[in-house]
């Protein structure tokens, strides 16, 4: 079984001052580094799945800021978890990876059977890729301690975090493990 690494939505932007839990994110990403240098150690590729909005998109715009343009500096991966000689950058204009991207297709070309789900949002981007992969037939397993959900209708990040593992184990059929758990 081939598998890879989805790192999905850990652009510069997503831990600029005004993102979303920013504390929370920069927070995980010393662990996140530890655990991309074993991921990559072990043989896998690590796929950035990265938000590629545009000014035009309408319904996008309709919920949320314009954050991550597609070609603009914040919209590339954090620089201490991307390796360029070695990583893979897809676009994707939605919250899964794998809605209106190429992502598929670049997994399907690396012969990858199995994937390994790393960053935000667990309620939506990790979420709906889960599904998304599972409907595809991708195993998946999602590293909890280096996904981090939003506070969701007043709900606390730690309940949305929650109930998402659990929805994606559930209808993704995802495995859900500790970083520390697969580097042992």
């Amino acid at each position: 079984m081939s598998e890879a690494v989805l790192i999905l939505d850990m652009t510069q932007d997503s831990i600029a001052p005004s993102a979303r839990a920013v504390e929370k994110r920069r927070a995980i990403l010393p662990r996140t580094a530890a655990y991309l240098a074993w991921a990559r150690n072990k043989g896998m590729t690590a796929v950035f799945v990265c938000s590629a909005r545009r000014r035009t998109d309408k319904w996008f715009l309709k919920f949320w800021e314009l954050a991550n343009e597609i070609w603009t500096p914040g919209q590339a991966p954090i620089p201490e978890l991307f390796d360029a000689r070695k990583d893979i950058i897809v676009h994707k204009r939605r919250y899964s990876g794998f809605f209106g991207s190429d992502l598929e297709l670049t997994l399907r070309e690396l012969d990858v059977d199995a994937l390994q789900l790393i960053g935000w949002s667990t309620s939506l981007a990790v979420a709906t890729t889960a599904v998304d992969a599972w409907q595809l037939g991708f195993a998946t397993t999602v590293v909890s301690d280096l996904t981090i959900s939003h506070a969701w209708d007043g709900h606390a990040v730690e309940e949305t975090q929650k109930w998402s593992l659990e929805f994606i184990a559930a209808m993704a059929k995802s495995r859900i493990v500790r970083s520390d758990e697969l580097m042992q």
